[in-house]
């Protein structure tokens, strides 16, 4: 699921906004690819707080144990990314994240994240 009119109308998916600063740049000019990690986490975290915490004991939180990154397209400053987020599996402690990052029209980035509850 990674095109933008699925993820537009999937109920499954959260979506984030961010901005991308000029800090976020390299030496090339464009956004450094470690910012792409920042950028899922942050989708992460706005999906933990809307659909899951809610739901969790006291005291247990998740913590990402695995993130593998698949960069499709370069990001620019100044600009903007917005993340669609989504559970694609559950298992008993454990539960896999997927996303994908778009600037405007463009998918730059799909991620696949592994969380754990502790």
């Amino acid at each position: 699921m990674t095109s933008r009119a699925e993820l537009d109308t999937d109920p499954r998916g959260v979506w984030t906004g961010d901005v991308l600063r000029y800090g976020d740049t390299d030496a090339n000019g464009h956004i450094n690819n470690s910012t792409y990690s920042v950028l899922c986490e942050s989708g992460r975290v706005n999906l933990f707080q809307t659909r899951l915490v809610p739901l969790m004991p006291e005291g247990h939180y998740f913590v990402i144990v695995r993130l593998a990154i698949e960069f499709k397209a370069e990001l620019f400053y100044p600009g903007t990314v917005r993340t669609a987020t989504w559970l694609s599996r559950a298992g008993r402690i454990s539960l896999t994240v997927e996303q994908a990052l778009f600037s405007g029209e463009t998918l730059a980035a799909t991620s696949e994240g592994v969380c754990v509850i502790m």
